[in-house]
C-alpha cells in the first residue's frame, strides 16, 4: 500500500526526468528527520468532474472546502504515526497538489510553546537549505488562529524515505540552477493540533525569467484561498485541548 501510495504521488514524472539531478534533504544538511509511517488505510479516491463538492473535514478537529473541486483528480487520505498525524492531499491538473496535515500537539506543551517551537525548527531549517543554496523563505504573519509561519520553497520533493510531503522536505538541486518545483506553506497551531497547509507543483520546463515570480504568486493565491476556507469553518469546531 505505502509504495503504491509513493508512485502515485504529485512528482513522479519528475523524478523520471531528473534522474541525474543531486537530490538533497534534510538528513544530509544535517538536520533530523522523524520517520513518518502509515498506521491502517490508505483511502485514494478519483474523482470524476462533477461528483465532488469540494468539503472535506477531519470531525471535531478542521473542516475546509477546496477551491475548484470539479478540476481535482483525485483525493488521498490517511492517518501516520499511529493516529497522531492526518494528512489529505488533492491533486489537480498540471501536478498540482493541495495538501493538510495535522499533528497532536503534546499534552505537556502549550499552544504557544508548541507554535514557539516550530517557528525556531523552521527557521534552522532555512538558515541550513539557504547554506546549500537552496531557497527556503520563512516569515511570519497574524492569522485568524493567531501567529501563521508563511514558507516559500524552491525544488521541493514530494517526500523522501522518511515519509510523504509535507511532513518531511527533501530538495532537488540541478546543477544548473533551475527551478524544478516550488511549494507554499502555512503552518499555525489551533489549541493542541498544529496545522500545515500547503501547495506544491513542478515547474514549467524550461524556466523563463518570470517563472518564479509567477509560481510563488499563483501558489500563495491557492494557498491563502485554502487556508481562509479552513479557518471560517474551522472557527464553529470547538478547540482541541488535553484529555
Amino acid at each position: 500500500m505505502l509504495s503504491a501510495h509513493y508512485r502515485g504521488s504529485v512528482l513522479r514524472g519528475l523524478i523520471r526526468l531528473f534522474v541525474l539531478l543531486l537530490l538533497i534533504s534534510f538528513s544530509t544538511l544535517g538536520i533530523a528527520q522523524e520517520k513518518y509511517e502509515i498506521s491502517g488505510k490508505v483511502y485514494d479516491i478519483r474523482m470524476l468532474k462533477g461528483e465532488w463538492d469540494g468539503k472535506h473535514a477531519l470531525p471535531g478537529v478542521y473542516c475546509v472546502e477546496f477551491a475548484q473541486p470539479d478540476k481535482a483528480k483525485s483525493l488521498q487520505h490517511a492517518f501516520l504515526k499511529g493516529g497522531a498525524i492526518y494528512l489529505v492531499h488533492v491533486a489537480y491538473p498540471g501536478h498540482l497538489v493541495g495538501t493538510i496535515a495535522v499533528s497532536t500537539v503534546p499534552a505537556e506543551q502549550t499552544t504557544k510553546e508548541a507554535y514557539l517551537r516550530m517557528l525556531d525548527n523552521e527557521r534552522r531549517s532555512a538558515e541550513k537549505l539557504n547554506e546549500a543554496g537552496i531557497r527556503y523563505s520563512v516569515e511570519e504573519a497574524a492569522g485568524d488562529f493567531g501567529p501563521t509561519i508563511e514558507i516559500v520553497a524552491n525544488n521541493p520533493k514530494d517526500g523522501n524515505k522518511m515519509g510523504p510531503f509535507p511532513l518531511t522536505r527533501s530538495f532537488f538541486s540541478p546543477a544548473d540552477k533551475s527551478l524544478v518545483s516550488m511549494s507554499v506553506h502555512r503552518l499555525f497551531v489551533r489549541g493542541h493540533d498544529r496545522i500545515e497547509v500547503a501547495f506544491i507543483q513542478p515547474a514549467p520546463q524550461p524556466n523563463t525569467e518570470t517563472t518564479e515570480a509567477e509560481m510563488e504568486a499563483s501558489l500563495t493565491q491557492r494557498v491563502d484561498e485554502l487556508l481562509s476556507s479552513l479557518q471560517a469553518c474551522t472557527s464553529s469546531i470547538p478547540v482541541r485541548v488535553p484529555k
